[in-house]
């Protein structure tokens, strides 16, 4: 009887702590979903700088919205990986009230699944704080389905100055220019351009680049692939893809770049073992701090021979958020509040401006003054056109990372690379796909 009564006794204490604890925490906790590791804020700084300036963030969000008590925010996994991730949470039920969203698979994926809030009318009170071509990037038919908060990017070629000086090479802005750059760089024991070709996501951005010039219109002609008007295999897009595999033949990007990866290729670079990568202008943080013993500068991709187009090089606003479209009534109201407060100009300023932004997403915003994101700003922005893999279907996408593999590797043909991305393309309309812009 008085084990039993202690038993009893314990049973009581402990059923007031666990009450006690959870009434202690009062409040809503909200739940932030990132599919994959850089949906955080500020993703592309440094480690222990994004730490500090999140949490500054979310304090502020607490402070201002009391009924929360907590943000939880679970970002983890490969780029490559967020759809399979975020769909997989999705069927089995898991709680998530916002979702980090990058534009390309809010287009090519999240919106055709089912998994995004249509949240036009929730926004609309504060639409005006976006600049308009970056929201456009998160509406489809329409309607909105997340809210742009990022630097907007466009795509360059980073270089050593110093090794270019010293061989006297100038920037090369023809394709010929670039096969005479890449023979000199490579007579002088230089890698000329090492690619982080181990991580297929990246491997589009060259298709982008080429088929801007080999079709004039890159995004007209794409959209009327998507409409069943044209086809991926039409003489436009062969050569596009062709075109890639034309600078490895002609000694300008290192084949064995399909083995490396992102660490890989930078520290080439930094290394001074190979003199010239190509990436987004997200690399600029990465490269301030950490390319420190020789100058660096950029160059746009080449303008091609013979061709009906200009330089088009991939861009845009590359990470936002949304509201995930099973989100509670009881969530919604702070998850719309969670989104206005990030996207407030002077917050924005914070979490953006860690990141050292060209231009962003947000009117207001401050952005970086150099030489550097002067030259970005007046010789590359106005030659910026939005990512083509914002616009097809994620499955789309997935197979042009595997033709462009290809090609690079020398193991298929381009009209054997178009075929396979036009079966693919068969394949989703046959299961009922449509293009809707």
């Amino acid at each position: 009887m008085f084990k039993r009564l202690i038993y009893c006794s314990l049973l009581v204490v402990l059923t007031l702590l666990v009450f006690g604890s959870v009434a202690a925490q009062d409040g809503f906790v909200l739940h932030v979903f990132g599919p994959t590791s850089l949906d955080n804020l500020g993703s592309m700084a440094p480690d222990d700088v994004q730490a500090q300036v999140e949490r500054e963030v979310i304090d502020g969000y607490l402070a201002e919205n009391t009924d929360v008590s907590d943000v939880v925010w679970d970002a983890q996994g490969p780029i490559d990986g967020g759809v399979t991730r975020l769909l997989t949470a999705h069927l089995a039920g898991e709680r998530m009230d916002v979702i980090g969203c990058a534009a390309n698979p809010t287009n090519g994926a999240y919106v055709r699944r089912g998994v995004l809030r249509d949240i036009t009318d929730d926004i609309a009170p504060w639409v005006d704080r976006f600049e308009p071509a970056s929201l456009d990037a998160y509406t489809i038919g329409g309607r909105v389905y997340g809210i742009p908060v990022s630097p907007v990017s466009t795509s360059s070629f980073f270089y050593n100055v110093d090794v270019f000086n010293e061989l006297g090479l100038a920037e090369p802005d023809s394709y010929d220019d670039f096969i005479a750059v890449a023979a000199a760089l490579d007579e002088a024991g230089y890698v000329p351009v090492l690619h982080q070709g181990k991580n297929v996501w990246m491997w589009p951005m060259w298709y982008f680049e080429t088929a801007s010039q080999t079709m004039g219109d890159s995004i007209a002609k794409t959209t009327q692939n998507l409409r069943g008007e044209a086809k991926f295999t039409d003489a436009p897009d062969v050569e596009a893809l062709a075109r890639i595999g034309q600078f490895v033949d002609d000694g300008i990007l290192d084949r064995d770049s399909l083995s490396v990866d992102w660490d890989g290729m930078r520290s080439a670079f930094a290394l001074q073992q190979s003199a010239i990568y190509y990436g987004g202008t997200w690399e600029l943080p990465w490269i301030e701090a950490n390319v420190v013993d020789f100058e660096w500068g950029v160059f746009e991709f080449p303008q091609l021979a013979d061709v009906p187009g200009a330089r088009g090089h991939g861009g845009g606003p590359d990470s936002g958020y949304c509201i995930y479209s099973g989100v509670s009534d009881e969530a919604l109201p702070h998850a719309v509040a969670f989104l206005e407060y990030l996207s407030r100009p002077d917050i924005a300023d914070k979490h953006l401006g860690i990141m050292e932004p060209l231009a962003t997403s947000i009117k207001g915003v401050t952005v970086v003054e150099s030489a550097i994101a002067d030259d970005l700003r007046s010789n590359h922005f106005p030659n910026t056109a939005r990512f083509l893999d914002w616009i097809w279907p994620t499955e789309i996408n997935d197979a042009f990372q595997s033709a462009i593999q290809g090609i690079v590797g020398g193991t298929i043909t381009a009209e054997e690379g178009m075929a396979s991305i036009q079966d693919v393309f068969d394949d989703l309309v046959f299961d009922g796909y449509s293009y809707d812009d």
